[in-house]
């Protein structure tokens, strides 16, 4: 398993490469929603240094602030996400041989996946965010770097994709979130508006792009 908050990123691949269950998806998009955020602190950062940008200069060092510090909580929700994994594949090799070691296997099973999805709906939550700072900053940064940030959104609503689909294998229809909706609604939620970010993105690409 990879070690908590690792900053190698060949260490990541290799663990995520190995023949083992954990790190796994979850871990991997949450990797690619902290490449997402660097792309839009990079994008902002070039349109703060640019004196053509003064007028959204205060904005842009905001966002560039913002994706710094989502960028760091990103690849630490890599590695909570390995840990959780792990996590459910210890609670598999309880023992199951009595009606009371099932029980008890079951209950530590569902606990497991609740954790695991809750890691993932905080990297929605948070790719909500990139996503949001992306477009902003693709339409109105550094007309050089909208490519970089149109990639932005774009590695944000596929990471988004798999934190969703990982909620809905690991709990269905079980579990609840805010305001008394279930988690995997909430989640629904929030991919919903990183793709309608990352459709916005692909018109204003259309717009500006030969």
């Amino acid at each position: 398993m990879i070690p908590p908050h690792t900053d190698s990123l060949e260490q990541w691949c290799t663990g995520i490469a190995a023949p083992t269950a954990s790190p796994g998806g979850g871990a991997a998009a949450a990797l690619t929603a902290a490449f997402a955020a660097a792309l839009v602190e990079m994008v902002a950062g070039l349109t703060v240094e640019r004196k053509s940008y003064a007028p959204i200069r205060a904005e842009a060092e905001r966002v560039r602030t913002r994706a710094g510090t989502l960028r760091h909580e990103l690849v630490g929700l890599g590695s909570k996400d390995a840990e959780s994994f792990a996590e459910f594949v210890r609670v598999l090799a309880l023992p199951r041989n009595t009606e009371a070691e099932r029980a008890k296997r079951a209950s530590a099973k569902r606990s497991a996946l609740r954790q695991a999805s809750q890691v993932q709906y905080e990297l929605l939550l948070r790719l909500v965010e990139v996503s949001e700072m992306g477009i902003y900053i693709a339409q109105n940064g550094h007309v050089g770097s909208m490519g970089d940030a149109a990639t932005a959104v774009f590695l944000a609503a596929g990471a988004a994709r798999g934190a969703y689909w990982a909620i809905r294998s690991n709990l269905g229809g079980d579990g609840r979130g805010s305001e008394g909706a279930s988690l995997p609604e909430a989640a629904l939620s929030k991919l919903e508006q990183v793709e309608a970010n990352e459709w916005r993105v692909r018109q204003l690409l259309s717009e500006r792009v030969p």
